[in-house]
């Protein structure tokens, strides 16, 4: 009996050590609507897109879970992220991988691990996304991401938003 509990005990105390020691990674959620009014100069073409990203707070990987563009002026040849803030061009992070190369319509796929200074920029909101295609090579439409809510939040935030206009409603 008394061993049983000193394995207990010990069983405990090793659970304790594990969690202890784990390393506890956020998710952080981003979007982008991709459009020619945001390139540096901006442009008057019919393109358009959208992409959603995941971003690891420990491996610092930043992952496309959605991206696609539409009606470009010609076929798209490259999608990158890259660093700079909203009005201003920055440097190149890395580069995702274009399904549909070389079409005014598509979509896109991949990751890339940021560099620290990278991760902080884009927790600030400057990294974007970037479609280049040969009649503007350097971009013809591009998106900033922009940190979304986790959805769980936003569920709790809906809540309370329903919560205080409910309130709002009743007669005092």
């Amino acid at each position: 009996m008394r061993h049983t509990s000193l394995m207990k005990v010990l069983a405990v105390a090793f659970a304790g050590l594990f969690v202890a020691n784990r390393a506890s990674a956020d998710t952080y959620y981003f979007g982008a609507n991709l459009d020619p009014f945001q390139e540096v100069p901006p442009h008057n073409t019919p393109g358009y897109g959208e992409a959603d990203f995941t971003l690891d707070s420990v491996t610092m990987l930043l992952t496309l879970t959605e991206g696609n563009y539409n009606d470009l002026l010609a076929g798209a040849t490259s999608v990158v992220i890259a660093d700079a803030a909203v009005g201003s061009n920055g440097p190149t992070q890395f580069s995702l991988t274009l399904n549909t190369y070389g079409n005014t319509s598509g979509n896109f796929g991949g990751s890339g691990t940021l560099t620290n200074t990278a991760y902080n920029d884009a927790l600030a909101g400057n990294l974007y996304i970037n479609i280049r295609d040969s009649v503007y090579p350097s971009g013809e439409i591009r998106g900033q991401l922009e940190v979304v809510p986790e959805p769980g939040s936003l569920a709790i935030l809906g809540g309370v938003g329903l919560l205080a206009m409910r309130r709002r409603r009743t007669p005092a």
